[in-house]
């Protein structure tokens, strides 16, 4: 089976290289350079679609995006430049013609306000830090969507929680908490430990690709997670697998106590 990545140099892209590349013909692209010889330098915001004209892959799993960050979570080059990867890979999609498109989404399309959200919950990422992230990855799916509707191409959108794992962003609440806890031997909870947000580890995403391959009948739009989990008892797990006796939690009333669950249902009744 032949698979492209896009994004291929990113946490989750590099993990999918890995795991593919040991029974399949792989080629990852990213738009800085690598080491690794499976994945190019292809900048989709400047891509020559020509490049793919005499290419054919069974599956392209579309990790590529410009992240939100501190810095550009209200920048509109954030949606603008997200739009264009887009836009890249479709022109990618329609010349290579696969059988089957993941497409990386997020849950920061839903408003981070207490709630249960499934996939025909109110779509609101401007209630979100990553309003524009958001944003952009609604439109992705949306895009998709109406670009194959009339194709042949299994089309997949998977809107993740929180990705765990070794090599991760370092600003994530999970990064965060287990830096404290190497530095300080203790882990500062806000909000009272109340706030719920999504989890997923890299393993059970890359099983649940696995599945979505062979699987036909999944297709369309869908919440993926493993845990719904508060901020203390995130903490309490980290020191479990990573603390000791003297390790402590101190928590404090300030901070987001939204309680976000996210019901992924929906794929887990077809992964089984």
């Amino acid at each position: 089976m032949k698979i492209l990545i896009t994004g291929a140099s990113g946490f989750i892209g590099n993990k999918i290289v890995e795991y593919f590349s040991i029974n399949n013909d792989v080629y990852g692209m990213a738009r800085s350079s690598s080491n690794n010889p499976k994945i190019k330098k292809v900048d989709l915001m400047d891509l020559d679609p020509n490049d793919f004209e005499n290419e054919k892959f069974d599956v392209i799993f579309h990790c590529a995006s410009i992240l939100a960050t501190n810095s550009n979570n209200k920048s509109f080059d954030l949606l603008y430049d997200n739009l264009k990867i887009t836009e890249g890979l479709i022109s990618i999609i329609n010349k290579t013609s696969p059988s089957l498109v993941v497409n990386f989404s997020s849950i920061g399309v839903y408003p981070n306000v207490s709630g249960s959200y499934n996939e025909q919950s109110l779509i609101h990422p401007s209630q979100n830090f990553e309003g524009l992230y958001g944003l952009s990855k609604f439109c992705s799916e949306e895009l998709l969507n109406f670009f194959q509707k009339d194709s042949n191409v299994r089309t997949v959108n998977l809107r993740l929680g929180q990705t765990v794992g070794e090599g991760m962003r370092k600003d994530r609440i999970y990064s965060l908490m287990r830096d404290e806890l190497n530095r300080d031997n203790c882990i500062n909870v806000w909000g009272d430990g109340e706030r719920i947000s999504s989890f997923i580890s890299i393993d059970l995403l890359l099983e649940s690709l696995s599945q979505i391959i062979e699987n036909k009948e999944i297709r369309g739009t869908f919440n993926l997670t493993e845990n719904n989990i508060s901020y203390l008892d995130l903490a309490k797990s980290i020191i479990k697998d990573y603390g000791n006796d003297q390790s402590e939690i101190k928590i404090s009333s300030n901070g987001n106590k939204s309680k976000v669950i996210i019901d992924d249902s929906k794929i887990k009744n077809l992964l089984g």
